[in-house]
């Protein structure tokens, strides 16, 4: 094979997944962006609205299909994460290697925690606005504030990047493992994709693990802001991704194996659809789903890992069949996705101050903020910040 048809399989097979983190980065501004204005879920500002019945079934769609999908999603961008990292350790060496993680990522997490986020939630509790009951009502100084807090708290929507860090280091710290030789003469040197029948069971297997961590740790008890209740399947995913790319799994992966997959994630979600109606109809209370001990925890945490296996053959399998190329305008929205889920924080937050005064439906200030927040992140990403060469 010539060197010209390797570099360009490399373009071909790296495409789709630009595209799928694009499609992500859009659907965490989406979900976070639903926060102000949908019960539960935390966010900086929570506003206050009469909620009509349209409106209010409106909002149960989003939460039931938004928090069976969000988690589950999630766990497909730690996938990614993992996939790309074992060819830049490669190339570039563990030294080079961790620097670069730390400017793209560590340094977007300090300057976030320390400075971002403290701002955002001082300045929110000052105006008088409505905040989540875990945010305090700020009476002193910012810097009385500021000198009370503790940092490893302050990651907020910025989690992500934290979590991705300490997987990073396991890998590390992996990589030396292996070198020991009889480590290496015990590693297969071609894995296949596994049986469906085994994936299921790995899935349901995890659910039940994820299950017993929340009961002590909800899904939204996060200690240090690291998400216990999805931990498990967020490090599977990201071994996952480390697999993938060394024998080339996205590759082989087939029609059949799609197919069986969709049937899956549309039998598990009419489940735990039934399940919700249920319980909204008997006790119209939700907390049940994000954990404890009971039924209905303990299958939303089946449900989200069976869909989070599945999601890895049907969005790859479709992403790489249909959507494997780039227009300009994609092409730009995948070189600004990082810097978008950046900057969305903020932006989401003030924009919906701004129309926190317009007398609209809170589906219509909805999709107001979250398309206005799509659009200023993208044009401050591809116009500002692309122009300045962060690395220098």
């Amino acid at each position: 094979m010539s060197r010209s048809l390797i570099i360009e399989s490399k373009k071909t097979r790296y495409l789709f997944l630009d595209n799928i983190k694009v499609l992500f980065t859009i659907l965490v501004i989406f979900w976070h962006t639903t926060n102000t204005y949908m019960e539960g879920g935390w966010w900086y500002y929570k506003e206050s609205n009469v909620i009509d019945p349209i409106t209010e079934v409106a909002f149960f769609i989003i939460f039931a299909v938004g928090g069976i999908f969000q988690t589950s999603l999630l766990g497909l961008f730690f996938l990614l994460g993992g996939y790309f990292t074992p060819n830049s350790y490669d190339r570039k060496g563990a030294r080079a290697f961790w620097k670069e993680r730390l400017v793209r990522i560590g340094i977007p997490l300090l300057i976030y925690s320390v400075f971002i986020n403290p701002l955002l939630i001082y300045a929110v509790s000052r105006l008088g606005l409505p905040t989540p009951e875990t945010n305090p009502m700020l009476q002193g100084s910012f810097l009385d504030y500021y000198f009370s807090i503790h940092f490893f708290e302050m990651a907020r929507p910025m989690w992500f990047l934290k979590v991705l860090l300490i997987f990073t280091a396991i890998y590390t710290l992996g990589r030396q493992f292996i070198k020991l030789g009889a480590i290496q003469r015990k590693i297969p040197r071609e894995i296949s994709i596994p049986r469906y029948t085994h994936l299921l069971l790995l899935a349901i297997g995890l659910g039940c693990l994820t299950f017993l961590v929340r009961i002590f740790y909800n899904i939204d008890n996060r200690p240090l802001e690291i998400p216990l209740g999805q931990l498990i399947q967020y490090f599977l995913l990201f071994s996952v991704g480390v697999i993938c790319i060394r024998h080339r799994w996205f590759e082989k992966m087939s029609k059949k194996q799609v197919k069986i997959w969709v049937i899956t994630i549309l039998s598990v979600v009419v489940l735990v659809f039934l399940d919700l109606l249920f319980v909204v109809g008997t006790y119209g209370n939700l907390n049940d789903f994000s954990g404890g001990a009971n039924f209905h925890a303990f299958l939303f945490a089946v449900v989200d890992n069976v869909i989070c296996i599945g999601m890895i053959f049907v969005m790859v399998k479709v992403f790489y069949a249909k959507f494997n190329t780039q227009e300009p305008i994609l092409r730009n929205l995948s070189a600004s996705a990082y810097h978008m889920y950046l900057l969305h924080p903020p932006v989401a937050l003030s924009i919906a101050l701004v129309l926190s005064s317009l007398a609209l439906s809170p589906i219509l200030k909805l999709a107001f903020v979250f398309l206005l927040t799509i659009l200023t992140c993208y044009l401050t990403s591809h116009y500002i910040i692309q122009k300045i060469n962060l690395k220098k």
